[in-house]
């Protein structure tokens, strides 16, 4: 029984239907292959109960337009970056058009840049922001069907399709490879605490202390901005607090720039008076003045898979989520 004036959701129309809610989904959107005796079954309950689609469902498409909406955290990121050429890439082996939308980190301008591709008819959405944002907005378009793909980023309470790092296993093994070099002390200039990619990385850390019989110290941690001039900051104040030895293990290649910077700038040597290492190995690590040791995300193929997973669900929208988790690769550069 529906209550008088609650706002009947594709739930309701499903268990009054005896289906599943993708199926209601599927009906109401004219996608799939659907029975015509249920069809008809749900499209009847829907227009008895005076289901009404919100914003998100009155903006699904309608017909095929071969567009792929991407929404970014920052395009002006060097790996996003790359992971934006991938996808256009792949998309385009396909026959699809890409719209790519900027947020800025803000999920504020995460949920706007969402509705304005949705209005655009795209055939699918590509959610490539690293920081953690609130579940809701994803929980609503796998609610109604848009097919969706998270990269770099996955949903704890969402069951979604998500294209990610190995993040923990890479920050363990930068971290061993510093251990093993005997590098220690060590301090970690991290991603933004939001950053769910840092927060695996630093699992990572901490598993590699354990193995060593190291003990994990919350102090020697600080998080950054993933750019130079945060990682400059950020070890210019260490080393005018304190002198450091051993090594700084950085969550990005920019956060790596900044703090080399640093420690040269005080006229202290890299890797003769601390060990630097980075994550991401953008184009610049290999040019640096001091090469640096870094972890090699799959950027490419983060880019290509993620398309390849979306154009899987859009084809056939009731297969099961899932996820891909793809490694780093370890390399040893003169930086430590």
């Amino acid at each position: 029984m529906i209550r008088k004036n609650k706002r009947v959701t594709l739930k309701d129309i499903a268990a009054e239907a005896g289906v599943s809610m993708m199926t209601v989904s599927n009906v109401l959107n004219g996608r799939g292959s659907v029975s015509r005796d249920t069809s008809q079954r749900v499209t009847e309950i829907a227009r008895r109960l005076n289901y009404r689609p919100n914003q998100v469902a009155r903006s699904l498409r309608v017909e095929e337009t071969r567009t792929l909406g991407v929404v970014v955290s920052d395009s002006s990121q060097l790996v996003l970056a790359k992971v934006i050429r991938a996808i256009e890439s792949e998309a385009a082996q396909a026959g699809y058009s890409v719209i790519v939308a900027n947020t800025d980190q803000s999920p504020q301008r995460e949920k706007a840049a969402i509705e304005l591709l949705l209005n655009k008819r795209i055939d699918g959405l590509l959610l490539a922001a690293p920081l953690n944002t609130d579940d809701s907005q994803i929980r609503t378009l796998v609610h109604f069907g848009v097919p969706l793909v998270l990269l770099m980023r996955s949903s704890r309470s969402v069951p979604v399709n998500s294209v990610v790092n190995d993040n923990e296993r890479g920050g363990y093994e930068i971290v061993r490879h510093l251990i093993q070099t005997g590098r220690h002390p060590i301090r970690f200039l991290s991603l933004p605490q939001a950053s769910q990619s840092g927060q695996s990385r630093i699992a990572g850390y901490r598993r590699a202390f354990q193995e060593a019989g190291l003990n994990w110290c919350d102090a020697a941690v600080c998080h950054c901005q993933p750019d130079i001039a945060s990682g400059y900051e950020a070890m210019s104040q260490w080393l005018e607090a304190a002198p450091c030895t051993g090594a700084v293990c950085c969550g990005c290649d920019l956060i790596a720039v900044g703090a080399i910077r640093a420690i040269q700038d005080r006229g202290l040597a890299v890797p003769g008076d601390l060990a630097v290492s980075g994550y991401d190995d953008i184009d610049l690590a290999e040019y640096l003045c001091v090469p640096l040791t870094t972890m090699r995300q799959p950027k490419d193929e983060l880019g290509r898979e993620g398309v390849r997973m979306l154009l899987e669900q859009i084809r056939d929208p009731g297969h099961e989520p899932r996820q891909i988790v793809l490694p780093s690769t370890l390399i040893v550069r003169s930086s430590a």
